[in-house]
């Protein structure tokens, strides 16, 4: 009777939340003009968006390919009249909205500027000059060529080394051997009018794809081929397509402190309607804008659906009669269904017992671990299945501990398969209780720890092979500390000194200054990067003049179930001569 009483409360419940969900319903149709309207215009945005990305992307090839036309000329072959011609040929005020030009400049070092100069008088520009923002002592990136020269005049020689926006924006495309996209900044040819804008950088290199040590990849660097862009230019046709959007533009420097680049949205909009405003992301480069639409008219919403109240009654009528429906449901409740849910989806192997022992849940993941299929167990004893016969009696006190109440967690056992083989395992064993508080089963889960013993018992036998091998092994973990030595390791590595054990100690420790760096580069930088190492090296003889060559085989033991590795080193004496490795 107190269970009937209590289902009735919550049968009130629902009723009321199902009266307050119709009023809400209510409300939504009220507005469901304007939240059509809303998703009509994150669609709009979805479309824009994805063409400013398009536009983006069409820069970035033209510059690539740029690129790739350099290096196969060479840039002794780029004069200034080839590189007119060819970016005549790209049409850049009908293809390239926004593009003040298309440019290369070109790597300087400090000590061939001279002869750079001559190089470019001797191709017909008699007064090319390098022009600097301020003053610089590092290598010049001289914007050699830039089309159309005459609406370019005062960008052709300038360094963009020499200001430190356009010299990150440079180095970070060489870095990347990509797209870089500088910060905000005044465009040099419309520096009278203060026309904000932002440079597309992409590097040339000697060779079609360049080294990826970043030394290296410096001297095959030739230089970059660049488009500045003026940011109002390159907007201008994109938002012509939709007069009814506002738009500003973050740079995204940092997540907290996005930098305002482009703003056309009325004050007052920002002021009154801070909600309206709709944000997309676009990449460019190693850069990231965040592009903040407003609509025109944000204030403009639909009208007032009068059929709302229809809807408030219809969820009230529809409440009272799921009230009733759960309290007969709550009523007839009290089984294992949530229990079995459970079991069958869960990855660990799962069964369910009704009180006195019969299976009535059989999941997947016990069909895996036993052999054995659902149908062929159900309502038979878990006990006359998998279980041990020594081990029987003890399952029964543990039947009887949960009966009380008792959860027992982290059981080590033993079960059979279909096989009759024995299997490790952790066990969880709780007691399942009706709403009224009556046992009625138990959950048994299951976690095999058969491999994971066996692999402990591989790691020591490979320890105990290691302690008595003839050769020097020693093991080490990621942080280069010796875990295991063996006696003719301790021989090898300290001469006669032997101490009784290396382990803990960095194998580097072990080593003079003088030829610490050179065993890290050949034995211990190849056997952590490259999993394994063959090298011979002349080893120091501790308090000796002498150096004894050690021929170092090392590979990498994963031990993915222990959540554990290990690299091992095994050495001996060479009568070969040493050569270092370069």
């Amino acid at each position: 009777m107190k269970q009937f009483s209590g289902n009735w409360v919550y049968a009130v419940v629902v009723c009321v939340l199902g009266a307050g969900l119709s009023t809400a319903i209510g409300i939504t149709l009220q507005n469901n003009a304007l939240e059509n309207q809303r998703i009509a215009f994150e669609h709009l945005l979805d479309r824009r968006t994805d063409e400013l990305q398009r536009t983006v992307n069409e820069y970035k090839l033209s510059l690539l390919n740029t690129a790739t036309f350099i290096t196969a000329f060479g840039q002794e072959e780029l004069t200034p009249s080839r590189f007119s011609d060819y970016v005549t040929g790209l049409k850049l005020k009908q293809n390239f909205p926004g593009a003040l030009g298309l440019g290369f400049a070109r790597k300087v070092p400090l000590k061939e500027e001279p002869a750079f100069l001559r190089e470019m008088q001797a191709k017909g520009l008699q007064d090319f000059q390098i022009r600097f923002i301020s003053p610089s002592s590092q290598d010049r990136f001289v914007m050699q060529y830039i089309e159309p020269a005459k609406e370019n005049y005062s960008a052709q020689g300038l360094d963009l080394g020499s200001e430190n926006i356009r010299r990150e924006n440079c180095l970070s495309a060489f870095s990347r051997a990509g797209l870089a996209v500088s910060k905000p900044i005044t465009m040099i040819q419309n520096a009278d009018v203060g026309r904000m804008g932002f440079t597309m950088l992409m590097p040339v290199f000697n060779k079609p794809i360049p080294s990826s040590d970043l030394g290296v990849r410096y001297k095959e660097l030739l230089g970059w081929v660049s488009f500045p862009i003026s940011i109002d230019r390159f907007l201008k046709p994109w938002m012509a397509q939709e007069p009814d959007l506002q738009v500003r533009i973050f740079v995204l420097e940092e997540a907290d402190k996005p930098m305002l680049f482009f703003d056309n949205v009325e004050p007052k909009n920002v002021s009154l309607f801070p909600h309206t405003a709709v944000t997309r992301d676009v990449q460019l480069g190693n850069r990231s804008w965040r592009l903040e639409y407003w609509p025109v008219n944000p204030a403009k919403s639909s009208g007032h659906n009068p059929v709302y109240l229809a809807w408030i009654l219809l969820g009230i009528s529809l409440s009272v009669f799921a009230a009733f429906k759960l309290k007969k449901a709550m009523d007839t409740h009290d089984t294992l269904t949530l229990h079995q849910h459970m079991v069958n989806n869960s990855s660990e192997a799962l069964i369910a017992e009704d009180s006195l022992g019969r299976i009535l849940v059989w999941n997947r993941a016990a069909e895996e671990l036993f052999g054995l299929d659902r149908a062929s167990v159900l309502y038979d004893q878990e006990q006359n299945l998998t279980v041990p016969e020594e081990l029987r009696s003890s399952e029964k006190r543990l039947h009887q501990r949960a009966a009380q109440g008792e959860t027992l967690k982290n059981i080590q056992t033993l079960r059979t398969n279909d096989s009759a083989q024995r299997i490790h395992l952790r066990m969880n064993l709780s007691p399942i209780y009706s709403r009224d508080r009556q046992l009625i089963g138990f959950t048994k889960s299951f976690r095999d720890e058969t491999e994971a013993r066996m692999l402990w018992k591989d790691m020591h036998s490979l320890e105990e092979l290691i302690t008595h091998a003839p050769d020097g092994v020693i093991t080490l973990d990621e942080s280069r500390r010796i875990k295991l030595a063996n006696p003719a390791a301790l021989l090898l590595l300290q001469g006669m000194n032997v101490k009784s054990t290396l382990t803990g100690q960095k194998i580097t420790d072990l080593l003079a200054p003088n030829v610490l760096v050179e065993f890290e580069q050949e034995v211990l930088h190849p056997l952590y990067k490259n999993r394994k190492v063959e090298v011979l090296f002349n080893w120091p003889v501790p308090g000796h003049i002498e150096q004894t060559p050690l021929l170092f085989r090392g590979f990498v033991l994963n031990y993915p179930d222990l959540g554990e590795s290990v690299w091992a080193l095994r050495f001996e004496k060479s009568n070969k001569p040493y050569t270092q490795v370069n």
